[in-house]
């Protein structure tokens, strides 16, 4: 089972690092708006692929423990590798994304204060809200690489958990 799953998280990370790098290559601004739900998808199809391809191999039998492992491997080792790919890029092969990012921020934070200030009719103070987005660190440090890959595999144990409930099977089926 773990070399299957290995194997889908090997995979998965590749595939990431390979639609990253053509999200990037089209516009670097495409790459920080899509590059978070395309990874999500390729994980999602990975994690799938990995419990049918254990599940198959243990002759179409596979209790819910297994299942989540298998789904939670390739999940973990996936994001490993995105977030290494993800590190290299906005540290050493594109140190501009960082610029682009705040910029991106910003313009989102500001549209979305307009909304809600016409919606709600509250008047905000954009001025100060943009002084403090102006502040913040938009680099990515390797603390926050390791953090990063912590909370999303933390997170990943959800849709692990969905997986192998809808994918497990008993010798009853």
């Amino acid at each position: 089972m773990n070399n299957i799953s290995i194997r889908n998280g090997l995979h998965s990370g590749i595939v990431i690092m390979v639609l990253g790098s053509v999200l990037h290559a089209i516009s670097p601004r495409y790459f920080l708006n899509w590059y978070g739900f395309v990874g999500y998808v390729v994980f999602l199809i990975f994690m799938v692929r990995s419990v049918l391809q254990v599940r198959e191999n243990e002759g179409g039998i596979l209790s819910f423990g297994p299942a989540f492992v298998a789904a939670f491997i390739p999940m973990t080792i996936g994001v490993y590798i995105s977030s290494i790919f993800t590190y290299a890029l906005h540290n050493w092969i594109n140190p501009d994304l960082i610029f682009l990012m705040k910029e991106i921020v910003i313009e989102t934070t500001t549209v979305t204060m307009e909304k809600m200030s016409e919606m709600f009719d509250i008047d905000m103070d954009e001025d100060e809200v943009l002084k403090k987005l102006e502040k913040v660190n938009y680099g990515f440090s390797f603390g926050s690489l390791v953090l990063s890959w912590i909370t999303t595999s933390i997170m990943g144990c959800l849709p692990a958990l969905i997986i192998a409930v809808f994918f497990k099977r008993g010798e009853d089926y």
